[in-house]
């Protein structure tokens, strides 16, 4: 039986001999913990490591609780992810309340006892897991109703499955912004104009806050070309807010495609969601008209 993975928690601070040992009471408590000590180095590592809580010291990012607030508003980090915030001596009623209005869920005073600290924290990640259980084993997104990562996994997986056993080619291909989403409402507008655009026999998948993958049985090269240009015209309908200043944000995209083979009952190598996530890690933006680019479609084999 594959052991339960620890759940991991961002723990920031700019004391170092603080920071420490804040590391080791977690990990004692049975979490795996990763640190940051500046604003800049938080926000990545909560983007990046998807972390099941944070707990992030006041005096991280002076004054206030700015960065509290970023947190809690960027698209890449969910809204179900406990913040906690710390900070020294005794905190004012206002205090608390600025820092609820932020989006932290509890403000704890140091010195603190660390039992008492794991167990508050246990109760806020316990709801964290339960929810991205749920969420998981949905397979849709629950704001735009397209395939979430896993769900998507699973539909690529069975049309790979069915592209081989019909000889048929299969074609994928990704879209993401080259920069970021202003907040979560805006990652879900845009979901709504891919769900809007797609056709009822692809499998389209939401994979990011901002990131979207579709996959397209019985299509070639030059039809991944075509979807890719339709997607684009569709969104670009659909999704006009996302005009800023006059200037049209600018995406990266682009298909790959397997083609046809000889019916057989192996699983489809060449168009797989690890495929499309060496794609996702290497596109560059390119030229294209409107608000999706048009990279070259290239053929693997």
């Amino acid at each position: 039986m594959t052991p339960t993975p620890k759940p991991l928690l961002l723990v920031a601070s700019t004391e170092k001999s603080q920071l420490r040992a804040l590391e080791a009471e977690f990990a004692a408590g049975g979490y795996a913990v990763v640190t940051a000590s500046a604003e800049h180095a938080v926000v990545e590592q909560a983007q990046n490591q998807k972390p099941h809580a944070i707990v992030l010291d006041v005096g991280v990012a002076p004054p206030g609780y700015g960065l509290a607030r970023t947190l809690r508003t960027d698209p890449a980090i969910s809204p179900a992810t406990p913040i906690v915030l710390t900070r020294p001596g005794k905190a004012t009623r206002t205090q608390q309340i600025e820092a609820w209005r932020a989006g932290a869920w509890d403000l704890r005073e140091e010195p603190f006892d660390p039992e008492d600290f794991i167990a508050r924290l246990n109760v806020f990640v316990q709801a964290k897991l339960e929810l991205d259980r749920v969420g998981a084993e949905c397979l849709v997104d629950r704001s735009s109703g397209l395939y979430n990562p896993e769900g998507l996994e699973r539909r690529a997986a069975e049309l790979a499955a069915f592209a081989v056993r019909q000889g048929l080619g299969l074609a994928c291909a990704v879209f993401r912004p080259a920069r970021a989403l202003p907040d979560n409402t805006a990652g879900d507008r845009m979901a709504l104009a891919f769900k809007s655009a797609g056709r009822t026999s692809d499998a389209i998948g939401r994979t990011g806050p901002a990131e979207f993958a579709v996959f397209a049985p019985g299509t070639n090269t030059w039809a991944a070309a075509r979807l890719v240009q339709r997607m684009t015209d569709s969104v670009e309908r659909e999704f006009t807010h996302m005009e800023e200043r006059g200037k049209r944000r600018r995406w990266r995209s682009g298909p790959a495609t397997a083609p046809p083979k000889p019916p057989t009952r192996s699983r489809h190598p060449n168009c797989s969601p690890k495929r499309a996530a060496r794609w996702k890690r290497t596109a560059r933006p390119g030229r294209g008209r409107g608000l999706l680019t048009r990279p070259s479609p290239r053929t693997t084999r």
